[in-house]
């Protein structure tokens, strides 16, 4: 099994916390290196999410840009225990889906929507948005149907607050027929039994290949691609107690650097990594953004998750000039 070393900077209390104090005071607390093994297909447009330590990837495209069919969608969920990471293993397959959305709550994961492609590779392409959503207990390792979105949707993203995932953006696409570009958003409440997904007030936007991250009780849908054409850093938010948007500060930076970004928040912040490779945080007061480093690798179509109060982990994704990544980065957000 082939590894990554990835070098982390200021982050002895981190490492400690997720690898044992002993190993932590080993090294000096300005540089940190972690071996993880590298991901065992290279995909964009995946899902990945982070649930009691352990990190899970399902799907995504292993093609070349623009070119999808069956053999490139992967159908696999993958998991790797951040605290014993000796290698990946194969939990569960499926269809072979990319543009989906995967988020953890109470221990278990939750796949929603994507596309499949129905055609093999050398055929025109068929390709179809989907509006399923599955639940996956990683003790049974079993999948199991929820009630599905009331639309097919792909390219969109999700995110949990509380106990409710909400969903944001995207289009659907139905073979050769023109996409739709989706201007609903839904909410699904894990709290409540038999619960189904509910319309948020329409979004004044429509945007795909956006990320979406829930922070201090409002989720942030930002930048994407819009109907015409042009990639944008516009960002919109959602006051789930008032059930309206309306528009945050943009990201710093063109066009491009609000697509295929990826957006958590961690230690009460919450960051975005943009396709120029910039780590933005939000301002305390919500009214601008500030670019808190330059990260090892400028990526989109990829994924950051928590991986501490302080930390975030870099998963796949790729980059126009470099190619798809392999490895996996945890990256520091304390300010130098």
């Amino acid at each position: 099994m082939p590894y990554q070393s990835i070098v982390l900077s200021g982050l002895l209390l981190t490492t400690a916390a997720c690898f044992g104090e002993d190993q932590a005071a080993a090294e000096s607390a300005d540089s940190k290196q972690v071996d993880y093994p590298v991901i065992p297909e290279l995909v964009t447009s995946f899902g990945a999410a982070i649930s009691d330590d352990v990190l899970y990837v399902y799907g995504g495209h292993t093609g070349e840009a623009h070119s999808y069919y069956q053999e490139a969608q992967a159908n696999t969920l993958r998991r790797l225990n951040l605290k014993q990471p000796s290698q990946w293993e194969s939990v569960g397959r499926g269809h072979g889906l990319q543009g989906l959305a995967m988020v953890a709550h109470g221990g278990k994961l939750y796949r929603i929507a994507g596309f499949r492609a129905k055609n093999k590779k050398g055929e025109e392409q068929s390709l179809w948005s989907q509006a399923n959503v599955s639940c996956f207990d990683p003790k049974t390792k079993k999948w199991t149907e929820l009630p599905p979105l009331p639309e097919p949707r792909s390219s969109f993203d999700a995110a949990v607050l509380g106990d409710k995932i909400y969903v944001v953006g995207g289009w659907s696409m139905q073979g050769d027929q023109e996409s739709t570009w989706h201007k609903t958003a839904y909410v699904l409440d894990l709290g409540r039994k038999g619960a189904t997904w509910e319309p948020l007030e329409t979004s004044p936007f429509q945007r795909r290949a956006l990320s979406v991250a829930a922070h201090q009780g409002k989720i942030y849908a930002i930048g994407g691609m819009q109907p015409k054409g042009r990639p944008t850093t516009r960002v919109d938010v959602f006051d789930t107690d008032k059930n309206v948007w309306s528009k945050g500060p943009s990201l710093i930076g063109k066009g491009m650097d609000g697509f295929g970004s990826s957006a958590f928040a961690i230690g009460g912040r919450l960051y975005v990594s943009t396709y120029s490779g910039d780590l933005q945080r939000l301002a305390v007061d919500g009214k601008s953004w500030e670019v808190v480093r330059k990260l090892p690798t400028a990526r989109f179509f990829h994924r950051m998750l928590p991986f501490s109060k302080d930390a975030l982990l870099m998963v796949g994704g790729a980059n126009m000039s470099s190619g798809k990544f392999d490895e996996i980065e945890v990256i520091s957000v304390q300010d130098k």
